[in-house]
């Protein structure tokens, strides 16, 4: 699917997907390009009550075990590159800290 959304945008010449060395822009190379997929994951850095942190464990469990997006988006796994990023849905509000020192001999 993704396939033919870059094909498309090649014909209407919304992205140029030739080389960018000039050696192999005579010869109309295609260049090298990647997908980036992100995907969130639950930060432990949530102050959620009881009930949210099921579901949003329940969520992320489901998530898991369904079809992933780059082989929903019918993406060769040679092209893409996934980064994951931290979900803050109810930051800390109040930390504390304690500091530990230690002895100098």
């Amino acid at each position: 699917m993704f396939r033919k959304v870059v094909e498309e945008m090649v014909q209407n010449k919304e992205v140029n997907i030739t080389s960018r060395y000039e050696s192999l822009q005579r010869n109309n190379v295609v260049g090298d390009f990647q997908f980036v997929v992100l995907e969130k994951y639950l930060s432990q850095d949530n102050e959620l009550p009881f009930w949210e942190r099921v579901i949003m464990r329940i969520y992320f469990l489901l998530k898991k075990w369904s079809l992933s997006e780059e082989r929903g988006f019918g993406l060769d796994q040679s092209n893409v590159l996934t980064e994951k990023f931290p979900l803050v849905v109810a930051p800390v509000t109040a930390i504390k800290l304690k500091r530990l020192y230690q002895d100098e001999e």
